[in-house]
């Protein structure tokens, strides 16, 4: 694409589908380096599964030992480590860190390709409405960057809107970028 093809992005569509209704991550700035550290009650939330699991787990080894509670073993072994393993999942997203690196001069979340932070041109907040089939509706908030090349990637994505603004600023001072808000009122 050259610089005379215009480049059309809707910043007012959200870009995650789902997202945490609790406060997840925070940005930590030290030094040439500001990356998003989760918070401890994300990652209690997702032990809690983890160890549950483990217990189940190492229950149902235990009772192997009596021949007449054979199905309880296997029925909880089974569940203990469908529970482990769904907590695991859960904790994957909150252990790879998303960073701004400026001796580097490189955003890396592990999950998008890499950007070069002088082609950040700003950063996006964004409000939306979580719709669950099976439970209630609520609203949360998503940090992006936006780069000269017309890509928005996704940075945070959490319910604490004063905790986000505040990320979203230091953030933007950290880049020396504007912070652009789309947010808008809503209405469950």
């Amino acid at each position: 694409m050259n610089e005379n093809d215009s480049c059309i992005v809707n910043l007012e569509r959200t870009i995650l589908k789902n997202g945490p209704e609790f406060l997840s991550h925070k940005l930590v700035i030290k030094g040439d380096l500001a990356y998003l550290k989760p918070t401890i009650s994300a990652m209690s939330f997702c032990m809690i599964y983890i160890v549950v699991g483990v217990f189940l787990f190492g229950l149902a080894v235990s009772l192997l030992r009596m021949p007449d509670r054979y199905d309880l073993a296997v029925f909880l072994g089974g569940f203990g480590i469908a529970i482990g393993t769904f907590g695991i999942a859960l904790i994957q997203p909150f252990l790879r860190r998303s960073r701004f690196d400026k001796t580097t001069n490189c955003f890396d979340n592990h999950k998008d390709h890499n950007v070069t932070l002088e082609h950040i041109v700003s950063l996006q907040i964004n409000n939306k409405v979580i719709q669950s089939k099976h439970g209630l509706s609520y609203g949360c908030f998503e940090l992006n960057l936006l780069t000269q090349h017309g890509r928005r990637i996704n940075i945070l994505n959490h319910g604490d809107e004063q905790q986000l603004l505040h990320d979203a600023e230091l953030l933007g001072i950290f880049l020396d970028v504007e912070v652009k808000d789309y947010r808008r009122e809503i209405i469950l």
